[in-house]
């Protein structure tokens, strides 16, 4: 069964962070690395509202990865690789993401995982 894992960064006074660096090099990095250890795609937002709507949100940018199965997200998350791609956080925030971590119950619009 496919699951989700969601990393969002907080959205805190003194965060930064460079989304140009996020998309063009870490991203490309994580998808290098765990895509043949299950990584199905991923898509990447910026909050700019919480709610109620025009309030701050609790957090600034996530990443949506989908695996193929827990165990394939938990065999990326523990292997070597996991070490550059959480060592490269500081090249664009300074932050220490939050990670979720799901089974996809339901979808409606999207492909069939």
């Amino acid at each position: 069964m496919p699951i989700v894992t969601n990393v969002m960064y907080p959205n805190e006074d003194d965060a930064t962070f460079d989304m140009k660096y996020y998309t063009e090099t870490h991203m490309p990095l994580v998808d290098k690395h765990w895509k043949e250890l299950g990584l199905i795609g991923w898509s990447v937002a910026k909050f700019e509202s919480g709610h109620p709507p025009g309030s701050k949100p609790l957090y600034s940018v996530a990443a949506t990865l989908i695996w193929q199965s827990k165990d394939h997200a938990q065999k990326a998350l523990a292997h070597e690789s996991a070490q550059q791609i959480f060592g490269d956080v500081p090249n664009f925030s300074n932050k220490e993401p939050i990670l979720l971590a799901g089974d996809i119950v339901k979808t409606v619009g999207l492909p069939e995982l």
